[in-house]
C-alpha cells in the first residue's frame, strides 16, 4: 500500500514544508514552519501530500488556511482551496482557489480579493508573479482600486513595485479627488512617473466635472491645481 496517514516525525515535516512552499513560497532556510490539519496523508508512489480540514500553516509572520491543500513533490506544484486565506509580509489575498508552481508564480481564482503595496485587486483570476516587480495578470479582467481611484478593464496587467498598469478592452479609470473619468479601448497608466499620467487609446474620453474630451488617443496629465491636461 502506497499511501500512507502522516503522524509524526519526518513526515510531518515534510507536509508542513510542502503546504508551505505551495501556499507562502518561502525561500530554503526560513523561519520554522507549524502544520495543523484534520488529516494528512502521503502517497509515496505519486509524491502528493494531502492535508484536509482546518488547514493553517504559520512561518515567521505569514499564514495560510484553507479547507484543504496537496502538494506534489515531484512536480512542485501545490494547491489549496475552500475559503482560501493568505497573508504574507505586505500581502493579504483572499480566494476560493490558489496555486502555486514553485515559489516564483501563483494563481488564484474564484472571488479573488488581494491587496499590496496600498492597491486591492478584485476580479475571477489572478496570476502572480512575486519575484517580477510584482507582476500580475488578470486575463479575465478586474478591477484595481488605490487611494487615487480606480483602473478596471477587460483584461489587467501591472507592476505593482512600479505602479505601472496596463488595461485592454472597456478599459475604465476614475479620479473621485479630482471629479475625473476616462476610458477607452485600452489605457496605460505610469504612476511612478514624477508626473503620473495615463494614455488611452481607441475611442478614448475623458470626463472632469463638466468638461468633455474625445479622440482616438490621449494622454492624460494631472495640472498641480487638479485639472486634466491632455494631449
Amino acid at each position: 500500500m502506497t499511501k500512507r496517514t502522516i503522524c509524526r516525525g519526518g513526515l510531518l515535516l515534510l507536509a508542513a514544508g510542502a503546504v508551505c512552499t505551495a501556499g507562502l513560497a518561502a525561500p530554503q532556510n526560513a523561519d520554522p514552519t507549524n502544520l495543523t490539519a484534520d488529516r494528512l496523508t502521503y502517497d509515496t508512489r505519486t509524491g502528493v501530500v494531502t492535508a484536509e480540514g482546518g488547514v493553517h500553516v504559520d512561518q515567521g509572520t505569514g499564514n495560510i488556511e484553507g479547507a484543504r491543500a496537496t502538494y506534489n513533490t515531484k512536480t512542485q506544484e501545490g494547491t489549496i482551496e475552500g475559503n482560501v486565506r493568505v497573508q504574507r509580509e505586505d500581502m493579504n489575498l483572499s480566494c476560493d482557489r490558489l496555486l502555486a508552481a514553485g515559489q516564483e508564480h501563483w494563481q488564484a481564482s474564484g472571488s479573488v480579493h488581494m491587496a499590496k503595496a496600498g492597491r486591492t485587486f478584485t476580479g475571477p483570476l489572478v496570476d502572480y508573479y512575486p519575484a517580477q516587480d510584482d507582476h500580475i495578470v488578470a486575463s479575465s479582467g478586474g478591477t484595481i482600486t488605490s487611494p487615487d481611484g480606480t483602473l478596471s478593464a477587460d483584461h489587467l496587467e501591472g507592476w505593482l513595485k512600479q505602479s505601472r498598469f496596463t488595461g485592454i478592452g472597456n478599459a475604465h479609470v476614475t479620479n473621485p479627488a479630482r471629479d475625473l473619468e476616462g476610458g477607452g479601448d485600452r489605457m496605460d497608466y505610469y504612476g511612478n512617473d514624477p508626473r503620473p499620467y495615463v494614455e488611452l487609446d481607441g475611442n478614448a474620453w475623458v470626463y472632469q466635472g463638466n468638461n468633455t474630451a474625445r479622440s482616438n488617443h490621449m494622454t492624460v496629465y494631472l495640472a498641480d491645481d487638479g485639472t486634466a491636461v491632455t494631449q
